[in-house]
């Protein structure tokens, strides 16, 4: 049984996820956040580098059928979702549920600026969220729920929610619980590592400085930094199929990329020659381990649906 986080863990994952919001850097930090590697997932998700998860979502299962009626995004941030979503006229009505205040602001804010009232946006805490029965059409997890301690919760609550037939589509982090690589992980990592050019570890964060090694924080260091980070990640696949049928689980790698390209992601531009055939050799190399068995899809968009 999950009691949820503590009052203070729930201030300290706000200000994370609101006011210092962790994506939030100049440059390219983060290796989702390459132009390149967003080709690559469209791919390996779409069957082409032009459709992105989304679309294929849309295509797949809900062509002929927009819009739909109701649909909720857990954990919505800053609301770039709901806002991209629009221009395919996705949805009558759309909220998002945030548990940061500040984030669910700026949304509000967003959504208004850009005439989009059909966008609605509240704070709630996922891991203890009441969700009105079936209501929605579809319901996303967009990175959100790999940081929920209370998934039987979530998943239940989920469940009942959707309509019969309704979808729960998610893009999400379901590697190693608290971010506690393999062996296999880490040296892979590190040998890539040490095989760049020192113009290509430059920080981006701080360009005085280059990563020299990634390591693998203790479980405490890492609820330090956010305790809900990775809390259950490793748990959301095999808990999945106990609430809802599984249509389709696609990987897209992350195992090696993840955190070697972090905070170094923005050196492999055409400013920097070669590198962006140093990043493509990557990819492949990430490829190669995961059909081996060496290393699993750390990252996965996950589509299902209610249970006949």
């Amino acid at each position: 049984m999950f009691k949820g986080f503590s009052r203070r863990s729930v201030e300290r994952i706000k200000n994370v996820w609101g006011v210092g919001r962790v994506w939030h850097g100049t440059g390219i930090q983060h290796w989702l956040q390459h132009p390149l590697v967003q080709e690559r997932i469209n791919l390996k998700i779409s069957g082409t580098p032009r459709i992105n998860r989304f679309e294929y979502f849309l295509q797949k299962y809900l062509k002929d059928k927009l819009p739909v009626e109701h649909a909720l995004t857990l954990g919505s941030g800053l609301g770039e979702l709901e806002r991209g979503l629009c221009q395919y006229g996705f949805a009558r009505s759309h909220d998002g549920v945030d548990l940061s205040d500040e984030a669910v602001r700026i949304a509000t804010e967003k959504a208004q600026a850009t005439g989009s009232n059909h966008l609605t946006y509240r704070t709630a805490d996922l891991n203890k969220i009441k969700l009105p029965p079936n209501i929605y059409d579809v319901i996303f997890g967009i990175s959100s729920v790999h940081h929920i301690q209370n998934l039987e919760h979530l998943f239940r609550q989920v469940q009942q929610a959707l309509k019969p037939g309704g979808y729960f589509f998610l893009d999400e982090f379901i590697g190693p619980t608290r971010f506690q690589w393999t062996d296999a992980q880490l040296q892979t990592m590190n040998e890539q590592l040490r095989g760049l050019p020192k113009e290509l570890r430059r920080r981006m964060s701080d360009r005085r400085k280059f990563k020299e090694i990634v390591i693998r924080e203790s479980v405490g260091e890492i609820i330090a930094s956010d305790p809900s980070e990775a809390v259950r990640s490793s748990d959301i696949v095999p808990l999945l199929g106990e609430y809802f049928e599984v249509l389709e689980i696609k990987g897209y790698g992350g195992a090696i990329l993840h955190q070697m390209l972090y905070d170094i992601a923005g050196n492999f531009s055409e400013g920097n020659p070669g590198s962006l055939d140093r990043l493509r050799r990557l990819f492949i190399l990430e490829d190669e381990l995961t059909a081996s068995g060496t290393i699993r899809n750390d990252f996965a968009v996950i589509i299902a649906t209610t249970k006949v």
